[in-house]
């Protein structure tokens, strides 16, 4: 089988690898008549194409729930690491949002540091309370050393917050000790996100 992979960062290398070690015959450049193609933001007529979040693709590898679920899990290890290595002291941590890569990153850090939750709704209410403290998104206020950003497309008024450092996974904001992190596990872990993928495309073009 042969395809095209667009090599843009670390991961994608290790993507075309680790498909070039599977038997897979992959092109330099693009061409007609492959059968699959993997590319960042390129808009590419043909029923096999793949990204991770390009609408003009036919799949969408970040709308797959298993790979999400298993790319968040790097997300969160990631970060985990990268608070390690801060160095900076970090006690008080408050995350925004409560989906499945927040609620990942809250189970690890638990055991380290003082863990309060702030989402935009009252889902899982009664289990944050159980296990951290609570914060409702439309009161922010306090004082935090960290504060991780997983809410996407929302807008957050840190206005009232006193903090250290931000870090969010979800968006890309200017903002006063602040940084993006919307790419983890191609930092930290690109060779197991590759091989992430190559499973997501390598099923779905097993059943072609």
């Amino acid at each position: 089988m042969k395809g095209f992979i667009e090599v843009y960062d670390q991961r994608t290398q290790f993507l075309k690898d680790i498909f070039l070690s599977h038997g897979y015959q992959i092109n330099d450049k693009q061409s007609q008549n492959l059968d699959f193609y993997v590319v960042k933001n390129q808009k590419i007529d043909h029923d096999n194409t793949f990204s991770l979040n390009n609408i003009n693709t036919k799949y969408i590898i970040n709308k797959d729930k298993v790979f999400k679920h298993l790319n968040n899990t790097l997300t969160a290890m990631g970060l985990y690491l990268k608070i390690i290595q801060d160095k900076a002291h970090y006690n008080n941590i408050l995350i925004l949002g409560y989906g499945d890569l927040a609620k990942q990153l809250a189970n690890i850090l638990k055991s380290n540091y003082d863990i309060t939750i702030c989402n935009r709704n009252n889902k899982d209410l009664d289990e944050i309370k159980q296990i951290y403290h609570h914060l409702d998104l439309n009161a922010l206020s306090g004082k935090y050393d960290l504060i991780i950003n997983t809410i996407p497309v929302c807008k957050i008024n840190y206005k009232k917050l006193k903090y250290k450092q931000i870090y969010d996974l979800a968006q890309t904001v200017e903002g006063k000790d602040y940084q993006s992190l919307r790419n983890i596990p191609n930092l930290y872990f690109p060779y197991e996100s590759a091989l992430l993928m190559f499973q997501y495309i390598h099923g779905v073009m097993r059943h072609v």
